[in-house]
């Protein structure tokens, strides 16, 4: 399998070398494009130079004399030009330098007249031979050429090796996430992966895998936890109902109404539980039927806690209401009043002899916020979180005595999110808990809408 820091150091390699190579091309090219414009310069200057001191030859003898002659021989050997000249009549004085050279070589045929006082009195031909020893200016363009290649090859290979450096280390991320992801599909959520310095895509990237998989592992351990509870919730019931039953097959027990009460019970207890959870899977699948009329919500919750004041009397809690008039949403009100008939239960089984239970309710805006207020034992802040969550208790002995099957938070959120409202748990331990429910209010005639 082609690993993936290869080929991203492939690509890497690529486009570097391709980039060093034009480079130096056109480094290379632009440089013996100058150099032929610096010779030219060069033999320009020399042939100038050649004609200057022949004129001044010529002025001073009035003639061409040995002197010039020579002259011409020590710049044709010091130079490596073939010089011929000419008189004013362009006839063919002497030849200097190697004649097959310029056979072999060419030259440049344009004369170049030689002017004394305003007249010619000769002109001149330079042809530019090789004898065979390479000249200083090749020599420049050899070592310039040779100098560029070698760093060509040179920064190949700075650049071989950062390619495969800096791909590893880039790579390197996602081949752990990929090995970790093959390790979590197994079944082992307790992988993580080290969170890389900076703060990159990468490293975003590898919080976000780490996040996905810690929630899935919390969600493996509601499913695990969800899973015992359901058991639990069925399995005392179940056992009650098949001691009684068998007790009394076996006639250890007596068919009495007593014992056929005590049945009854445990098999209404079953359905409720039943009904609490297709009514947890309804609001899940947002399948839930809620009817779309005006509640008053203050006339409903002054109903709710009317009808709840007798069992709080009994436990000796003060429960109490204060409520702002003709505040209405638009729902259903049984659904509405099971809400705040859970939320008054769970403040009931929480709240000692003594405390005291209010429930407002006021326009906040655009919403109605209902609230339950206790001074309860409160929620932990370990588990304040999780009080939506199917069958979560933090009471871990499971006393039936301070609660349910732990469905009830769960209802409430999936009948208030039907609404189109939202729930929040406020609570402290052993000062107590504010539970607030906030519905959209129904807009009054003339207002915006």
């Amino acid at each position: 399998m082609e690993r993936i820091w290869v080929r991203l150091a492939l690509v890497i390699l690529l486009v570097s070398a391709s980039g060093i190579l034009i480079s130096t091309i056109l480094s290379i090219k632009e440089m013996q494009h100058h150099f032929a414009l610096y010779v030219r310069d060069v033999n320009e200057v020399h042939k100038q130079d050649l004609v200057k001191m022949l004129a001044d030859d010529y002025t001073i003898h009035q003639k061409w004399e040995n002197s010039a002659f020579q002259k011409l021989e020590a710049a044709s050997q010091l130079l490596g030009l073939q010089i011929m000249l000419y008189d004013e009549h362009l006839q063919l004085l002497r030849s200097f330098g190697d004649t097959l050279a310029v056979t072999m070589t060419g030259g440049d045929d344009k004369l170049t007249q030689i002017v004394e006082q305003g007249k010619v009195v000769g002109s001149l031909r330079i042809h530019f031979t090789n004898t065979g020893t390479t000249f200083l200016e090749e020599h420049f363009q050899i070592a310039h050429t040779n100098a560029m290649q070698w760093t060509m090859l040179a920064l190949f290979i700075i650049v071989c090796l950062v390619s495969i450096v800096t791909a590893k280390r880039f790579t390197k991320p996602i081949v752990t996430m990929s090995e970790a992801a093959v390790k979590v599909a197994k079944g082992n959520l307790s992988t993580r992966i080290i969170v890389p310095p900076g703060k990159d895509e990468l490293t975003s990237l590898v919080e976000s895998f780490n996040n996905l998989v810690n929630s899935l592992e919390n969600q493996e351990d509601l499913r695990k936890r969800l899973t015992s509870d359901v058991a639990h919730e069925l399995r005392t019931p179940l056992n009650t109902l098949l001691a009684q039953t068998e007790g009394m097959i076996d006639q250890v027990w007596e068919a009495t109404p007593e014992h056929l009460e005590a049945i009854r019970a445990e098999v209404l207890r079953l359905i409720r539980i039943v009904s609490d959870l297709d009514q947890v899977m309804q609001a899940e699948a947002g399948a839930m039927t809620i009817s779309q009329e005006k509640v008053d919500m203050g006339i409903l919750v002054e109903a709710t806690v009317a009808s709840m004041t007798a069992a709080f009397q009994q436990k000796k809690i003060a429960l109490s209401s204060e409520v702002q008039s003709d505040i209405g949403v638009l729902g259903d009100e049984q659904r509405l009043a099971q809400v705040l008939s859970n939320l008054l239960t769970n403040s009931f089984k929480h709240t000692e002899s003594g405390g005291k239970v209010l429930v407002t309710v006021q326009k906040a805006g655009a919403f109605v916020e209902i609230q339950v207020i206790d001074n309860g034992s409160g929620i932990s802040p370990q588990d304040l979180p999780y009080v939506f969550e199917r069958f979560y208790r933090g009471d871990r002995s499971r006393n039936r005595g301070r609660g349910g099957a732990g469905l009830g938070l769960t209802i409430v959120q999936g009948i208030v999110e039907a609404h189109l409202g939202e729930v929040l748990i406020n609570s402290k331990v052993g000062e107590g808990t504010v539970a607030m429910v906030r519905l959209p209010a129904i807009k009054e005639a003339g207002q915006e809408k």
